[in-house]
């Protein structure tokens, strides 16, 4: 399973790393880079480096910077993710051990952790050619059995190195699997279960794939989600009878009131799951499923659902409220997905990396697309907005391939970088059909955009980032070639700080006061009312941009609709 860290290789990207890797609190010292915790504790943490690190690794206990001493007291998040590495030495003033700190880095064989390491949070290692986590024994609160990472009291696994093989006899005691504790650990045949464990965390056995068998006691109370991901050798599994909380039906596990799917990573190719159905995962790497039905009645599709799976095709229920984080993300045979009418709640990258995916309807309920919730779907050039979307967040739409955008009503925000090109930019045209509030830095940036149509009578705010002296705007200048605006509105836009700069390509809209002229009708604006002469006898409509009727009167500034007898409505703007 492709994990849900996101590296966006843009200038983006590199503008949203900045603040840390240009930061006061930053610095490199004798190859290895750290992070500032605390001033006043002169306190640091092994940092993430930019092109990682190589080689040995001896992490000193203590930091000259900027003329004082810092201890290095913690191993940072991510601090050596990806790197190559072969051996690293970690001093006995480091106290914490982050998540992630070791993750898909390439060395070492073995990591030694002292007795002053009182928390290593969960997957904290996670390098692919690690075959022990060696503890030392006066540690008060790890130890090793066998190169693998337990509790003191042996009660919990927290994680097996990847590169460990064979067969696993986990002790009589323990009572919990902690999350992704078997995560790739691809040499695996099997792991012996003792009766008497309580829990197993999400992700636990997730990209083991030469586990062939599995029994889970009957004394498991709590199974986290996924936990056989990607675990395409595992034809043999196992639920001993008596347990109360959990059923295994074929090789899919369900909540005992059949309400959850919990896991399901391998099924036929095409499924259909019951009625009784509320929640669906479980089908995370699934490399058999190529359609599924998720009947009426599902609520939820949960974080990382389809996550990396070989789905095609899906029928979401017609009511359903919630698509979770990472729920269809690198699911790369999708290519088309219809989402219910009553859907509220889209998680983070839910679509991230559907790189077939060519079309979306977007429906009435939603109003946020969220971070990253399309990014990379390089075929997606077709979009349906629903009526109710007023955000577009972070990468939302990065890499897709539109031509032309027009955008609801409705919309009145959007996020940094949210239709950003790295490498498929086709955007030329966008269409606001009505007043947009903001747009942040870089939200289009290079696409090659020629014309912007805005229906605001004041610019949106421009919300920019200054770094190492360059502001990024919200703009990529380079291929503008026509802004238009609202008829009258040219004096305001020129006033602005930001949108004056574009005076030599502004184009007053005025087309709607023209085809009314064409029957003799005018219409003009006078002591905030809509005047309408040459239209004696017809009835005069007048609707705020959401479509409301409105009174006619002490109209303030902005965009109205203008509907006169049967002709089609038309936009006038007041300006005063």
């Amino acid at each position: 399973m492709k994990r849900n860290i996101i590296k966006i290789l843009s200038l983006c990207a590199i503008m949203l790393c900045l603040p840390k890797f240009a930061s006061a609190q930053y610095f490199v010292t004798g190859g290895i880079a750290y992070e500032v915790l605390s001033s006043s504790e002169y306190t640091v943490e092994v940092s993430m480096k930019q092109n990682g690190y190589h080689g040995n690794v001896n992490i000193p206990s203590s930091v000259d910077y900027n003329g004082s001493s810092y201890d290095v007291v913690a191993l940072g998040e991510e601090a050596f993710y990806g790197s190559t590495l072969s051996n690293v030495t970690i001093p006995s003033s480091v106290t914490q051990i982050k998540s992630r700190c070791f993750l898909f880095a390439n060395g070492p064989t073995t990591i030694n952790v002292p007795a002053s390491v009182t928390d290593i949070e969960e997957e904290a290692f996670g390098a692919y050619y690690l075959t022990a986590i060696n503890v030392d024994e006066a540690n008060p609160n790890y130890r090793s059995i066998d190169g693998m990472l337990f509790s003191k009291d042996s009660a919990t696994i927290f994680e097996c190195p990847a590169a460990k093989s064979g067969t696993i006899i986990l002790p009589q005691n323990i009572k919990r699997i902690a999350a992704s504790a078997f995560a790739r650990c691809n040499q695996i045949s099997s792991v012996t279960l003792p009766q008497g464990l309580t829990s197993i965390g999400y992700w636990a056995f997730i990209g083991a794939t030469s586990l062939n068998n599995m029994v889970i006691p009957s004394s498991v109370e709590d199974l986290g989600v996924d936990l056989f991901g990607g675990c395409s050798a595992l034809t043999n599994l196992t639920l001993e009878t008596g347990n109360t909380h959990y059923y295994l039906d074929g090789m899919a596990i369900y909540s005992i009131n059949g309400d959850t799917l919990i896991s399901y990573h391998k099924s036929a190719d095409s499924v259909f799951l019951p009625s009784s159905l509320r929640v669906v995962y479980g089908f995370s790497s699934n490399s058999d499923i190529r359609y599924i039905h998720i009947p009426d009645g599902v609520n939820i599709i949960g974080s990382n659902a389809f996550n990396s799976s070989s789905l095609q095709s899906v029928d979401l229920p017609t009511v359903m409220e919630e698509i979770g984080p990472y729920a269809f993300a690198y699911c790369e045979s999708l290519t088309h997905i219809c989402m219910p009418s009553t859907l509220e709640r889209m998680g983070n990258f839910a679509f991230y990396f559907c790189t077939r995916l060519k079309s979306v309807d977007i429906p009435d309920s939603l109003h946020t697309i969220p971070n990253g919730a399309f990014f990379w779907c390089k075929s997606l050039s077709n979009i349906t907005w629903g009526n109710a979307i007023e955000l577009i967040d972070t990468s939302a739409f990065g890499d897709c391939v539109f031509k032309e955008l027009h955008f609801p009503p409705t919309l009145r925000t959007i996020k940094m970088c949210a239709f950003i090109s790295n490498v498929y930019g086709k955007l030329h045209k966008v269409h606001f059909s009505a007043p947009i509030d903001t747009i942040e830095v870089d939200a289009f940036y290079q696409q090659p955009l020629e014309t912007i149509h805005f229906a605001n009578a004041t610019p949106p705010v421009n919300v920019s980032i200054t770094e190492n002296d360059i502001v990024y705007n919200c703009l990529d200048e380079t291929d503008l070639d026509t802004i238009f605006i609202p008829c009258g509105s040219l004096n305001t836009w020129l006033a602005d700080d930001y949108w004056g700069r574009f005076a030599d390509i502004y184009v007053e809209d005025c087309s709607s006061i023209e085809e009314l002229d064409k029957d003799n009708i005018k219409v003009y604006s006078l002591g905030g009312q809509i005047v309408v002469d040459g239209a004696e006898g017809e009835t005069v409509l007048v609707f705020d941009i959401e479509g409301r009727n409105i009174s006619n009167e002490a109209l303030s500034t902005g965009v109205y609709l203008v509907k006169v007898g049967n002709r089609p409505a038309r936009k006038i703007v007041i300006t005063r």
